[in-house]
């Protein structure tokens, strides 16, 4: 994974921030003072159509997430990047699993006992689904880590920041609960990715040592 350490750092730092985001809402059903603010600004200004934000929403259906989550990993494996395919497949539906999971354990609720914190439409297509994207490009360009870091955390904002906006403009969430979704999914997935690089990499070592003719083209062990 391109940018490994400094991606684990962002990581670590959107999963400190989403668990101080959960115990802040904990149990609450009424915006904090920052998501009214947010909220005023997006109704009273309306940077997004509805009509794309609910286009937006219906791309975060699992159906739709599902298939997107295929067609990367396929390309991938277009691409001959298989950490790619199997991070692809692997990230989002972690990400899903983990909002879906905590959504009943921080209790947060919006329109009555819907479930809100965090948002499983931003975490599952605008965070996780182009986050891998964007790692598994990264790789098989063999980016620097600079670029890397950057192109991922662009991406991130851009999708996670549309979803985010789209879910805030259909009222369908606050705005925290989206920052939330986003924040999450990002460190899930990078932490994905980590596991894949780790479990990859055990298997081309274990590989080499078996067969190391096969490394190289080198003739012996010697080499």
């Amino acid at each position: 994974m391109p940018a490994r350490r400094h991606l684990l750092v962002v990581a670590a730092v959107c999963g400190v921030g989403a668990a101080v985001m959960a115990v802040a809402v904990a149990g609450t059903s009424v915006p904090t003072a920052t998501d009214a603010a947010v909220s005023g600004r997006v109704d009273a200004h309306e940077p997004m159509p509805y009509a794309v934000a609910q286009a937006l929403d219906v791309v975060g259906t699992a159906p739709v997430a599902t298939a997107l989550a295929v067609v990367v990993a396929a390309a991938c494996l277009f691409a001959r990047h298989r950490r790619g395919a199997a991070l692809a497949l692997a990230g989002p539906a972690l990400a899903v699993a983990t909002t879906s999971g905590l959504k009943p354990v921080v209790g947060r609720t919006i329109h009555g006992e819907n479930l809100a914190f965090p948002s499983g439409h931003t975490a599952a297509v605008a965070t996780a689904i182009v986050v891998t994207a964007a790692l598994a490009v990264a790789g098989a360009a063999r980016l620097r880590a600079p670029a890397a870091l950057a192109v991922v955390l662009t991406v991130a904002v851009i999708g996670g920041g549309a979803m985010a906006l789209g879910q805030v403009t259909l009222m369908a969430h606050y705005p925290s609960d989206t920052l939330g979704g986003l924040a999450i999914a990002f460190c899930v997935v990078v932490l994905a990715g980590e596991v894949v690089d780790l479990v990859a990499d055990g298997r081309a070592r274990r590989r080499h040592r078996d067969f190391p003719t096969e490394r190289n083209g080198a003739a012996g062990p010697g080499e």
